[in-house]
């Protein structure tokens, strides 16, 4: 990929497995439709947004490691009803060595997906250094690896599909997205974003609605955002949906573990 020469890193849209993405894990219908029935109704999301912030990944192309982490916190918090930091370093740097990437040079959504199944540990047994470090500290033990999360197959590319994220969304679900910068992602469509002729891929996370038109997008990149909370209009929903490079995928509760906790009622 072009890009690499350049030093646009972060989401390895280049290296990304489309069949896994879209062909493996649950059916998003399937996995919606349990969540249903089993997660608590919690009416204080909202009020728990504010405390779920995607922190910022600095100079590491970590942007997939990062929001896969919120992913986590996110889930955890609609299980226990409760806010824990999850390992941005582990998300990252374990996807990397299923990715077979050496160095700081991004990860992919497939093994994010991976890594959620297998399990991850706390922000505190794996803190995120302030340099490119994939070296697990001591902590970091195979005991501390207990929370996994089930992943859907990619949302279909079809008006159906859309409207299915659009439900995932509405229940209070995380999904994360894998996109492709370039002009189908400016400003006249995406807010804060300028294409400087520079492609390259990105991760974030759609979580809850900002209002009836727009869409939450937590952003671990640099100062995009001051907060790194912005949000994106539905209109630039869809067109970043139906772009074929990019891609979407649920995450949902199911199989995380929260030890020691009574969970918090509405």
């Amino acid at each position: 990929m072009s890009d690499l020469k350049r030093g646009v890193l972060g989401y390895r849209i280049d290296l990304e497995n489309r069949d896994e993405l879209r062909n493996s894990g649950y059916e998003p219908t399937v996995l919606l439709r349990a969540c249903k029935d089993q997660l608590p109704k919690r009416n204080h999301i909202g009020k728990a947004f504010p405390l779920l912030k995607l922190l910022n990944q600095g100079n590491q192309g970590a942007c997939q490691g990062h929001a896969l982490a919120l992913i986590f916190s996110i889930c955890f918090y609609l299980m226990s009803g409760r806010v824990k930091n999850f390992s941005r370093a582990a998300a990252y740097y374990l996807s990397q060595k299923l990715d077979g990437i050496s160095g700081d040079h991004g990860s992919t959504l497939s093994a994010g997906k991976k890594v959620a199944a297998s399990g991850l540990c706390l922000e505190e047994d794996w803190p995120y250094p302030l340099r490119y470090d994939p070296l697990r500290p001591a902590s970091a033990t195979v005991d501390k690896f207990v929370y996994k999360l089930k992943t859907t197959k990619a949302f279909p590319k079809t008006e159906a599909g859309l409207q299915l994220m659009m439900e995932w969304l509405r229940e209070g679900l995380p999904v994360q997205i894998g996109v492709f910068w370039n002009q189908s992602c400016d400003r006249e469509v995406v807010t804060n974003y300028t294409w400087s002729n520079r492609d390259g891929g990105h991760s974030t996370v759609f979580w809850l609605f900002a209002n009836e038109n727009e869409v939450h997008n937590n952003n671990s990149w640099g100062l995009w955002n001051q907060d790194g909370i912005h949000s994106w209009t539905l209109a630039a929903v869809r067109q970043a949906f139906f772009c074929e490079s990019n891609d979407f995928i649920g995450y949902a509760p199911d199989g995380i573990e929260v030890p020691d906790l009574d969970p918090i009622t509405p």
